[in-house]
């Protein structure tokens, strides 16, 4: 999977990430869907990975 660059638009709470203005994806791996059809109700396990860094507002 490729990178990705997401901007929060908003913000709520008071947490220790309400001041991220941007959050990075990176070094991602697995997360391939499984073969075959759907089934209604039926869930599947999928190994996936990433690291997330989260970019402060500079303030």
């Amino acid at each position: 999977m490729p990178e990705l660059l997401l901007t929060v638009d908003t913000h709520t709470g008071a947490g220790i990430l309400s001041n991220v203005a941007s959050i990075s994806r990176l070094l991602t791996s697995g997360g391939v869907a499984p073969a075959g059809p759907c089934t209604d109700g039926a869930t599947a396990a999928v190994p996936y990975g990433a690291v997330y860094v989260f970019w402060a507002a500079k303030g």
